[in-house]
């Protein structure tokens, strides 16, 4: 019994100096800058959305890595414009990597400030992320973020073909001119809805009708506006 306690007691102290070694240690190499940040990977991004992010993470650099909070760094990373999610990752010894998902456009913004892109949460990119391929919206009104953000749900949210299609936002809300020559006017709200609405009434319209207008942000109706007719009251309802 005293053997085994005798045992039990230099194991218990020999671990505890162990990890009291390994404790000073690990200060002395730290103290020394051993895991001093001195290296961050940058993957997912093209190369001019990485200077954007050095510019943020910089203050960083000469901080040990074992003092960095990653739910810090995604938090100083999310005031970069474009960027929808970020991992980051340690690098034995001395580094970190920041693994980063950029936001896709899915339309731009043309007013008389310029054309800018928006990404499908409503956010407004950077010049870099403007493309020939996404639709671009004509504003003649300011456009804020809770409008953006219900406009991008929609492009983000809608399968169909862009081209013969224009897209203009005024006070009256979006409206789509059609290859047809009329304009549908969705709105600000419900903008899928009515615009599937629109789509089913779109087989019924003769195009010798010579409609201007088809206004869909009445609930479970249309109103139809010819070349004389300027108010709902006038219009056709169907």
């Amino acid at each position: 019994m005293k053997d085994r306690r005798r045992t039990a007691f230099w194991l218990l102290l020999i671990s505890g100096l162990s990890a009291f070694a390994l404790a000073m240690g690990y200060r002395w190499f730290e103290r020394g800058g051993a895991f001093d940040l001195d290296t961050i990977r940058i993957r997912g991004i093209r190369h001019a959305d990485s200077v954007a992010i050095c510019e943020v993470v910089k203050s960083l650099f000469g901080t040990s890595i074992w003092q960095l909070d990653p739910s810090e760094i995604q938090t100083m990373l999310s005031v970069v414009p474009g960027i929808d999610s970020v991992s980051v990752s340690r690098i034995p010894l001395s580094g970190l990597i920041l693994d980063i998902r950029i936001s896709e456009p899915v339309f731009a913004v043309s007013d008389s400030s310029g054309i800018v892109a928006v990404s499908s949460l409503g956010e407004f990119l950077p010049p870099r992320f403007l493309s020939d391929s996404i639709p671009v919206i004509e504003s003649r009104e300011k456009i804020g973020i809770a409008i953006s953000r219900k406009l991008a749900a929609w492009f983000r949210a809608e399968e169909m073909q862009y081209d013969g299609l224009l897209f203009r936002y005024t006070d009256r809300g979006l409206s789509v001119f059609v290859s047809n020559g009329y304009e549908v006017l969705l709105g600000v709200d419900q903008l899928s809805d009515r615009w599937d609405s629109y789509r089913q009434l779109a087989s019924s319209l003769s195009g010798s009708d010579d409609w201007l207008q088809v206004d869909m942000r009445y609930s479970n109706q249309a109103i139809l506006r010819g070349s004389m007719e300027n108010t709902s009251s006038q219009g056709h309802e169907i």
